[in-house]
């Protein structure tokens, strides 16, 4: 190497070490740990500091290299490879495409480059820090190997002869560094972070040999064939409640996804070698509110392995002009699904559980809605489209109208899982009677296949009931006593809960209703505290139990409410205070909702006109206000034992109260009062509350960032309370504004809430307000809002001419991220471009100021 190109090559390795930390730096500022995880934040700290002496000690400061710097980083190779390395810490930790790094000419020797680090503004800044939301702990351990490759590379502690050559792992960590950078560019469009929905949820649960069947059935042979020969496949696979068929679906995706060439220990599967992308719905999570999570996890999927979909779905990130939107509309999404139907021929999509999503017709995420969409997009195309569901109307209705030619449907039948079921029953009968003969076993379970009708979840709840210590007769009348149908079944157990004692019945009834109703399941610790609040409205010591662990759980959880619900392990935490209390089934969820009983407190006259679940969540939210206003679960010697008995239920209740106020009684006037009288700065938990829910807000820097922070109404409005919101507006400081410019009118812009708008300005709020970027109000609502706020403004002095920080005027903002209106979206002809008649209507607003 000449002395001129090895000079130019060291300083350059100089800057870029100095880029790399600056950017690791801010991802410190603006990445948000939770505070449950302090260490994986410690490890990131630890990390970020090794890295900084490793620079220090081998010679590099302020950007610049010591002129005695470790002789390891004249050797042309050894620069070259760490040079790499910074550049694979900068794509996997600080995702180098929202952080261009551009070289300049420097001072200096000709031809010499320097990196200057991050250009922008401190918005555009924080913008690309806080995309960075998910895989934290996968990029906390690459950037750990990193850092210690580097070490290894060029030792920092002393001064020693180069390695004679690298770490034979660092290829790896390069590989592995390249595949986590093709996830981040995925999830930064679909934002499928931390949603954990394509999980296999049936695998650990199926035994060997079941589920082959469905290879017998001529729909899912020729669902599998590699021809096409009538354009796309598209199957559907339902059968009634408790048939196994998340099991079933588990099996077929991870048979599909098996790599050519892994050993065949059961029945052979055919292999697809296009990719394979797959979707479980689960009723106890938040996926089932919005069935297009599955369309953005598919594409997800198919990115990370796929290096044209990488290019496809960069490209189209790329289009996105305004630097903080991250999370792509479902309009991107749809198409660069039909996009990548024709990128990447054949591929293969598989969804489970439609049926358990919230909404299935009348709604802009309805499941009928979604099929629409996905039927299109696979029209003229080699694709493979696999649901798994119940047969519901409203699924069949749209898939019946939509589907191609190709649509096939194959229903399960009792006799197709005969042979599964069996297997089943004798499974459990092994089991639970060990101590009983290879006869007597081998007749109970042949008489539980006969009464089970098909139904996995039959056999499953009649387990509970056999003991070993009964007697032949005894277990066979059992067994046959118990009800055929799942209804009967579920009457059958509801009885025996309504004739328990009254305080039990009380206590299986807010169980339940938890279980059912949570939006997420909760964990022992979680549900035991929740329950209380339901029960008594308060949360007294003497109440909680001695310990939770086994007794506890099997008697006063199981023990009320089994085989409605099930408790599971987690195999992360092995306490029996985090285990999750889930429903049995789906259908369970279902029966619960007209069988729990109504409170005293809501309006019997109201019964007749809304739905069950919304006054259960009524309840929830009863609840969750009730504990989040006592005092005694904001002490601070408690802050990080979150798993203690006393405060375990507050990070749900501080963060979901106001998702089930959304849920409930609309105008509940008990719910109204509680929120009132919570969303008060005099209120003695507010600022305790305030902080937890800013302190996981990644758009919020560390804490000093903001030394006056937002009143009450701003919260409102942020939660999407508007009835709340608009009640506060009379009584509270409509013009209050914290220390980054975070305003009640700005966020109502953001979201669009007319109403609200309309009232702030009818009670004098100030419309030219501007946050610390110098966006007006007017800006967010050009960027975010719709035209009927945008025209409230104008008509109310808002001036659309005043610049923010970046130099943007709300007209650039409409130019790149403007919605439609519900009314008409068909765009006009203007000139060679069309253009549609919301930004018309939206100049000519502009053009009247």
């Amino acid at each position: 190497m000449e002395i001129a190109g090895l000079v130019f090559g060291v300083a350059g390795l100089a800057g870029l070490f100095t880029s790399c930390l600056e950017a690791v730096n801010i991802v410190q500022t603006y990445q948000t740990f939770r505070t449950d995880s302090h260490t994986l934040k410690t490890r990131f700290k630890v990390a970020k500091t090794l890295f900084e002496q490793w620079g220090l000690r081998v010679g590099i400061e302020h950007g610049r290299l010591l002129p005695h710097h470790h002789s390891g980083l004249d050797d042309e190779n050894t620069s070259i490879r760490v040079m790499e390395l910074l550049h694979i810490i900068i794509k996997t930790i600080c995702n180098e495409n929202n952080m261009p790094l551009y070289r300049t000419r420097a001072g200096g020797c000709d031809g010499e480059q320097a990196y200057t680090g991050m250009p922008g503004s401190r918005r555009q800044k924080l913008s690309w820090a806080i995309r960075r939301k998910g895989m934290r702990a996968e990029e906390v351990e690459i950037f750990e190997k990193l850092v210690d490759q580097l070490d290894k590379l060029v030792p920092s502690r002393e001064s020693m002869r180069l390695m004679d050559k690298p770490d034979p792992g660092r290829i790896d960590m390069f590989a592995q560094g390249m595949k986590l950078t093709k996830m981040n560019e995925a999830c930064c469009l679909t934002d499928t972070r931390d949603q954990g929905y394509t999980a296999d949820p049936g695998s650990d649960r199926r035994l060997p040999g079941t589920c082959n069947w469905i290879l017998d059935r001529p729909m899912f042979q020729r669902w599998l064939e590699a021809e096409f020969l009538a354009g796309p496949k598209l199957l559907w696979v339902h059968g009634p409640a408790g048939f196994g068929k998340t099991i079933l679906c588990a099996q077929i995706v991870q048979k599909l996804s098996r790599t050519p060439g892994t050993p065949v220990v059961e029945q052979p599967w055919p292999t697809i070698e296009t990719p394979v992308a797959h979707f479980f719905f689960t009723s106890d999570l938040e996926s089932r509110k919005d069935p297009y999570l599955a369309l953005r996890s598919w594409i997800s999927q198919i990115v990370s392995r796929h290096d044209n979909a990488f290019e496809l779905v960069r490209q189209r990130r790329e289009l996105n002009l305004e630097p903080a939107a991250t999370r792509a509309t479902r309009a991107d999404i749809i198409a660069v699904f039909t996009q990548l139907l024709h990128t990447i021929p054949g591929c293969t999509f598989v969804a489970d559980g439609l049926d358990e999503c919230t909404y299935l017709d009348n709604s802009s995420a309805s499941v009928k809605k979604f099929l629409h969409d996905v039927t299109n997009a696979v029209v003229g195309t080699h694709a493979r489209v696999l649901f798994v569901s119940r047969d519901e109307p409203d699924i069949r209705q749209a898939l019946i109208l939509d589907a191609p030619k190709s649509f096939a449907e194959c229903k399960i039948m009792p006799e197709d899982v005969r042979s599964d079921t069996a297997v089943f029953s004798r499974d459990i009968v092994n089991r639970k009677l060990p101590n009983k003969t290879d006869d007597v076993r081998l007749t109970l379970s042949e008489t539980m296949t006969d009464r089970c009708q098909g139904q996995f979840l039959w056999l499953k709840i009649q387990e509970d009931s056999l003991r070993a210590g009964m007697n032949k007769k005894q277990l066979q009348r059992v067994i046959e006593d118990t009800p055929t149908g799942l209804s009967d079944l579920y009457d059958h157990n509801w009885t025996r809960i309504t004739q328990l004692k009254e305080w039990e019945k009380k206590r299986a009834f807010a169980l339940l209703r938890w279980t059912a109703l949570a939006l997420r399941p909760l964990t022992v610790s979680e549900i035991t505290e929740a329950v209380l609040i339901v029960e008594s409205e308060d949360l007294l010591l003497e109440d909680l139990p001695d310990a939770v662990d086994d007794h506890y759980i099997n008697t006063e959880i199981v023990g009320l409410c089994g085989p409605l619900v099930e408790v599971r392990n987690d195999p992360s935490n092995p306490s029996a205070g985090q285990r999750t209390v889930h429903l049995s089934h789906f259908s369970v969820k279902q029966y619960l909702l007209h069988h729990l009983p109504m409170p005293h407190w809501i309006p019997p006259n109201s019964c007749l006109k809304t739905s069950h679940e919304r006054f259960q969540n009524t309840v929830l939210a009863k609840a969750c206000l009730q504990y989040i206003s006592l005092r005694q679960v904001w002490n601070d010697a408690l802050h990080n034992c979150l798993d203690s008995l006393g405060v375990s239920f507050r990070r749900y209740a501080a963060t979901t109260w106001h998702q089930h106020v959304s849920s409930g009684l609309h105008n509940d006037s008990v719910t109204l009062r509680l929120c009132m009288r919570f969303l008060n700065r005099e209120s003695p938990t507010w600022d305790s509350w305030r902080t937890l829910i800013d302190s996981e807000d990644p758009k919020i820097g560390d804490e000093d960032a903001e030394t006056i922070p937002p009143g009450p109404l701003y919260y409102a409005v942020k939660m999407d309370l508007k009835d709340v919101a608009i009640s506060l507006i009379t009584e509270q400081n409509v013009n209050e504004i914290s220390s980054l410019g975070r305003s009640p009118l700005s966020i109502a812009c953001t979201k669009g809430f007319i109403e609200v708008v309309d009232f702030m300005v009818q009670n004098k709020v100030y419309i030219m307000v501007t946050d610390n970027a110098g966006r007006t109000p007017i800006y967010t609502a050009s960027r975010d809002g719709d035209v009927d706020v945008v025209k409230l403004l104008l008509e109310n002095g808002a001036n659309a001419t005043v610049t923010t920080n970046d130099g943007w005027t709300p007209v650039n903002a409409a130019s790149s991220t403007m919605r439609y209106p519900s009314t008409d979206k068909t765009p006009l002809p203007i000139g060679k471009k069309k253009v549609s008649p919301y930004k018309v209507h939206f100049f000519n607003l502009m053009r009247k100021t």
